[in-house]
This record gives C-alpha cells, sequence and structure tokens, in this order.
C-alpha cells in the first residue's frame, strides 16, 4: 500500500516453469521479397488547409488538439451545407478505456489498466514517420506535453493529417463516383500494446472512429504440456492469457445546435397475420430516451439496435428532426463479474451507451482519478440522478469492446486489428451529400 507505505501480502507465485528459447526477434531471418512499388503522389499538394487553427477540407470543419490523458481530440466539428456550416460534434474524445485479464490466478488477477486515466495516451504518443508509420503523403504535425516535473516535452509529429482513396463512394450503372477520406491519426504506446486512433472524415458526411491494436501481448512461461483455460499457448512454453479491451468515447454532440435528444431505433419482425400473409414485413420502433436512467442501454443484434442523435429544434426537408445516427461495430460484453473490482472501477462497463446532459465537470467516463478509487466513480455516479436529457445539450457516451483470445498468429508482433463505429448522417441533409 503506498499510502500507508505497508506491505499487505507477498505472494511467491510457481518459477518452475522453462525459459522458452524461441526466437522471438522482430526483424525476420528470411525476409519474403519486397512489393512492386506503390507510390502515392499529391502534386498539388494536400487538399486541406489548416488556418488558425481549424482544419477545412472538402465540406468539412474541425479544430484538434493533443491531450495529455485522452490523445487527439476533436472540436467543433462541423459540415457546410448550402453555403452554412452546420455543427455536428462540439468535442469528440476517448475517455477512458482498460484491459481487464481473464487469468483469475495470483499474478494476473489485478492487471486491468486504465491506459487513458492512469497512464495517458497523449503523453505516451508515438513520433510518426512519413512513409513508415503514416502514408507518404501525410503531414506529420509536432505536439507538446508536460513532463511530470512540469516542463514541456515536443513530440515530433506525434499527430498526421492524410488523404486516401476511399473505394467507391457510390455507383448505378455507369455512373460512377470514387470517395476520398481524410484521416487525422496518432498512435500511443503505453506498455507492451501499440493502440492507433483514426478519426476519418467521409465526402457523405459520415464521420468515423478506427481504432487499431498491435504490439506485444503480456505473455506468461508454461511448462511443457502445460494448458488452463484462462490462456492460449502461442509458441513454445509461451501462453497469453485472455483478455479484454475496452474503450469509452465520450461524444458531445451538436447535431444543428446544442439543444439535442436520442432516439433509440430497433428493428423487430412483425407477428403472422393478415398484415404479414408472407412472413417478411418488420417494422422499425423509435424511442424516446427521456432520461439518464432510460438511456443506460446495451447493443441487440436480434434488433438491429442503433441510436439517433436528433436535434430538437431544427428539422430537414420532410419535416422531420436533423440527426445523426451512432452506427456500432465490433463490440462485446464484458467477463468479469459484476462484483469484481475491475467492474466496480470501470462502471462504465455496465452499459454499452450511456447519455448525460454537459457538464465541463463530467470528462471522464471511470471518474477523474481510477487509480485511487474504491468504485462508482464516474457514469454510474452522475447517472444516479437520473437527470433529464431530452431537448438538452447532450453528451453521447459509447463503449466498445474486443475480446482477444490470443492465437499463435498474434506472436512475437501482434498484426494490426481494427474496430470502430460510425456517426452518420441520419435526416440531416436533403439528399445524398455525395451527389455533387
Amino acid at each position: 500500500n503506498l499510502t500507508t507505505r505497508k506491505i499487505l501480502d507477498f505472494l511467491d507465485v510457481d518459477r518452475n516453469a522453462p525459459v522458452s528459447h524461441e526466437n522471438a526477434d522482430l526483424n525476420p531471418r528470411n525476409p519474403r521479397p519486397a512489393p512492386a512499388p506503390l507510390t502515392i503522389t499529391q502534386p498539388n499538394g494536400p487538399a486541406f488547409q489548416i488556418d488558425d487553427g481549424e482544419v477545412r477540407w472538402q465540406k468539412w470543419r474541425f479544430r484538434y488538439a493533443l491531450h495529455p490523458r485522452e490523445g487527439v481530440v476533436l472540436y467543433q466539428v462541423g459540415y457546410e451545407d448550402a453555403g452554412k456550416v452546420r455543427p455536428v460534434m462540439y468535442r469528440g474524445s476517448l475517455s477512458e478505456m482498460v484491459v481487464p485479464y481473464g487469468d483469475p490466478t495470483g499474478a494476473w488477477f489485478f492487471r486491468n489498466s486504465f491506459d487513458v486515466g492512469e497512464l495517458g495516451l497523449g503523453a505516451t504518443a508515438s513520433p510518426l514517420r512519413a512513409g513508415v508509420d503514416c502514408p507518404a503523403n501525410c503531414t506529420v504535425l509536432d505536439a507538446v506535453v508536460a513532463e511530470s516535473s512540469g516542463e514541456p516535452r515536443v513530440i515530433p509529429g506525434a499527430v498526421a493529417l492524410y488523404e486516401r482513396d476511399g473505394g467507391i463512394e457510390w455507383k448505378h450503372a455507369d455512373h460512377t463516383r470514387r470517395s476520398r477520406e481524410l484521416v487525422l491519426s496518432y498512435w500511443s504506446q503505453p506498455g507492451n500494446y501499440e493502440y492507433g486512433f483514426d478519426w476519418v472524415f467521409h465526402q457523405d458526411g459520415t464521420l468515423e472512429m478506427r481504432v487499431q491494436l498491435t504490439g506485444i501481448m503480456a505473455a506468461k512461461g508454461v511448462a511443457n504440456g502445460a494448458h488452463d483455460p484462462y490462456s492460449h499457448l502461442v509458441a513454445p512454453n509461451v501462453a497469453a492469457p485472455h483478455h479484454q479491451h475496452f474503450f469509452a468515447f465520450r461524444l458531445d454532440m451538436d447535431v444543428d445546435g446544442p439543444s439535442n435528444r436520442v432516439m433509440e431505433l430497433n428493428s423487430v419482425a412483425m407477428p403472422a397475420g393478415p398484415r404479414n400473409p408472407y412472413g417478411g414485413g418488420f417494422t422499425m420502433q423509435e424511442t424516446l430516451l427521456r432520461t439518464e436512467r432510460e438511456a443506460e442501454r446495451q447493443l441487440n443484434l436480434a434488433s438491429s439496435r442503433r441510436w439517433l442523435v436528433e436535434s430538437s429544434t431544427a428539422t430537414n426537408a420532410l419535416g422531420h428532426p436533423t440527426g445523426y445516427l451512432l452506427m456500432p461495430g465490433e463490440n462485446s460484453l464484458p467477463f468479469a463479474l459484476p462484483d469484481s473490482w475491475v467492474r466496480k472501477r470501470a462502471g462504465f462497463l455496465d452499459a454499452h451507451v450511456w447519455v448525460t446532459p454537459y457538464s465541463d465537470a463530467e470528462r471522464y467516463a471511470a471518474g477523474d482519478y481510477p487509480n485511487q478509487s474504491k468504485g462508482g466513480d464516474g457514469l454510474p455516479n452522475w447517472t444516479s440522478a437520473n437527470r433529464p436529457v431530452d431537448g438538452r445539450d447532450v453528451v453521447l457516451w459509447y463503449v466498445m469492446g474486443i475480446t482477444h483470445n490470443p492465437r499463435p498468429e498474434d506472436w512475437p508482433v501482434m498484426p494490426v486489428y481494427e474496430a470502430g463505429f460510425k456517426l452518420m448522417p441520419a435526416g440531416f441533409f436533403a439528399s445524398n451529400p455525395a451527389m455533387d
């Protein structure tokens, strides 16, 4: 106990497992032939501009900063429509993340790093090199963070901004448009893992977050022939425990202004009967989430559940509220039991979606100081007031979980694994905004 300076317990773990002598060098002994050159060129330079801190690209407008705790934070995201910049999101960030391990033995049960609140993803940001860590046409931008002494430290090339081909934007018969994407990217190495975070701006008004996971898994030595249900053998005498990665995103939405509400959308099969004689009918039900407790929601694959943040003041050409849709991607439920220490400290794992009224003091899903938390801080504490969220300046919280069951192909370094979500316009525009 670092506070009382007392040893609470001493555990002497099994040290009889042999040390693996397999080569785990990251430089291959027999590399494959290099692929044919692939050149990315922009003869006229990039199509984005940065004017007094504001990034302008196509019809998107936004600002960003590298926060020492949250990493890259987006600010004042808007989209130009009919000569007017319409607000979409005021502030978007990764609020917290936690990595619980599924091995209950003495050397592992306590391992659940809060990489945002305990380590700081911005403070551990990695310098990026054009043509290596980001495409050759990328622009790398420095960032400044404070050392523990308070002195400023420059991270060269901490953030990358670049355009890339986005595939086909839309197509019908011989009418085809190819898309372009703008990517705001950074990488962080808070320990053995590396995480990449990309905010991707699409020409059709979609804003996407892509998380990339790579690096080296936490592993343990095991005896020949040993096997336990908590890990998977990845090399002779090396096993990597099963674990999960949870990312809690804080999305301070401003869809056509600060007065918003959140609707839950569920698609439901119609019962058999005269109104559904052929059995193929289904409907989409919209439910208004009026209070914080009503807005603690889980994903539901059976109903293709998603959430719509819509304006409570603005309407579109059809007379409906303008909105942006949260489109989840891969996700998972936590396997740690509700009364476990990690679940108490990371109470945000109790739901995939939370909605709160805006408060400048409510930034971090697990509370301001997760390292000293005894549980219950952050979202569970704030939402216990059950405040109204209809027609308010709302903050949408999305919790994304990745379950990692290790495999030999993840060793000695893990190929990049991607997951993410999208914010898609839904009634925000009068028609397809990429028709132009």
